[in-house]
């Protein structure tokens, strides 16, 4: 964190989601102008806690003003974090169909589309699916898991299957489970709430639930070279491009040895009798990729070659313009539902010679960003959870420090010209 000097804030807000960071409202004293944090033993405490703890401090020390309710947070607030706007916000879903309507305005207006996509309906199949083959996606989903291509009818049958049967199945297998556990109570049993006749509970999850607002069919994009590629933009709410990279990897087949999605645990499993039989199509580092970090001064043969059969000059491989304009105008002005940064993924479509969108993280995985700066990233280390966290909130840090600048510097121009 010392490595970004942040300018004085001068009442500058800086809004924050408790329910996201290492701080809680009753902390706050805004009259005193401190957070008031609770003494936790060092050996209960962690990096992130007392990084976190340090900042908030600084940012107090340095004149800035730290909000954590959504409903009085003004406009020209810097939103360390995404604004929930729960005041206005009904429900996750609201928020999400908000921002994708934003985010599309953007896309728009730089001529950029989808893939053709579906979602599911409240509670029912789809009854029209794109031509085979097609990828179905968990977008609440990160590091590249739950991204499935379907080539043939017989894995279209499979995932009906699934679909019809999976809230009884997955059901079974928890209550078996549980049971396994607590095989002193023989006649253990539960309803269907999950609630058991020993005190004992289960949560159950509504995957047709899940399905609906989570996933969505999308036609599948061909892409140049015998690679999956995605192009990968960390983006600021300041307006500026932090780093940016063409992501690669050879495809493969899902062999993994544990299953962590809710989808991903049944549908990419061979002893699953729901197992889809799916290669990976995923190019992200974090996932086993490789990265070609734009704006670099040379690049190998494989590099040059990859870039090239996407439209990318390797002698000053810079973003596309439509892609660059189109992620400073999504991360400027849609940095109250984002937050400070965000992550934009793009595909190159093969047969329209174009970009197409893929999805937006508002808590990205930062691979380009610590290349372009030299900072360990090793997501095989056994601290990476914590080195990720650290990093995530540098590159906010890093965000807010250009915000101000400019900001400052806007003043400074109007003052000069009165």
């Amino acid at each position: 964190m010392q490595s970004i000097q942040l300018p004085s804030g001068y009442g500058q807000e800086v809004y924050v989601d408790p329910d996201e960071l290492y701080i809680k409202p009753e902390w706050i004293n805004q009259e005193l102008h401190y957070i008031n944090f609770p003494d936790i033993p060092i050996s209960q405490s962690n990096p992130v806690y007392e990084a976190y703890k340090e900042m908030f401090k600084y940012l107090f020390e340095n004149g800035y003003k730290v909000v954590t309710n959504s409903s009085t947070v003004g406009n020209d607030a810097f939103f360390f974090t995404p604004c929930l706007d729960t005041h206005m916000n009904n429900t996750k879903e609201d928020y999400s169909f908000k921002k994708k309507n934003k985010i599309d305005y953007y896309l728009n207006s730089e001529g950029i589309t989808e893939p053709f996509s579906i979602s599911f309906p409240t509670d029912s199949f789809p009854e029209t699916l794109p031509s085979l083959p097609f990828v179905l996606k968990n977008e609440e989903s990160q590091g590249g898991i739950e991204k499935f291509i379907i080539r043939t009818p017989e894995q279209i049958d499979i995932l009906k299957r699934f679909y019809n049967e999976i809230n009884f199945y997955d059901r079974q297998k928890r209550i078996e489970k549980v049971k396994s556990q607590w095989s002193c109570y023989p006649d253990l049993e539960f309803d269907e709430n999950g609630h058991s006749n020993k005190g004992i509970s289960l949560n159950f999850v509504d995957y047709k639930k899940e399905f609906h607002q989570n996933m969505r069919i999308q036609k599948f994009i061909k892409t140049p070279t015998k690679y999956n590629t995605s192009l990968r933009v960390i983006t600021s709410s300041s307006g500026d491009i932090l780093a940016s990279s063409l992501k690669y990897s050879k495809p493969s087949t899902n062999t993994k040895e544990k299953y962590y999605g809710l989808f991903d645990k049944y549908l990419s499993d061979p002893s699953s009798p729901y197992f889809l039989r799916s290669e990976s199509i995923v190019s992200n580092t974090i996932a086993g990729g490789n990265s070609i970090l734009l704006e670099k001064d040379n690049y190998s043969e494989l590099e040059q070659e990859i870039l090239r059969a996407h439209g990318i000059n390797p002698n000053g491989a810079i973003l596309p313009p439509d892609v660059m304009n189109a992620c400073i105008k999504i991360a400027s002005n849609c940095s109250r539902e984002i937050g400070a940064i965000c992550g934009l993924d793009f595909i190159y479509d093969d047969e329209e010679k174009t970009w197409k969108y893929l999805e937006e993280h508002e808590y990205p995985m930062l691979y380009s960003y610590a290349e372009k700066y030299n900072l360990p990233y090793n997501p095989n280390a056994k601290d990476f959870y914590t080195t990720n966290q650290l990093l995530d909130l540098r590159v906010r840090l890093h965000a807010l420090a250009l915000t101000l600048k400019k900001k400052q510097l806007f003043i400074s121009e109007n003052q000069k010209h009165r």
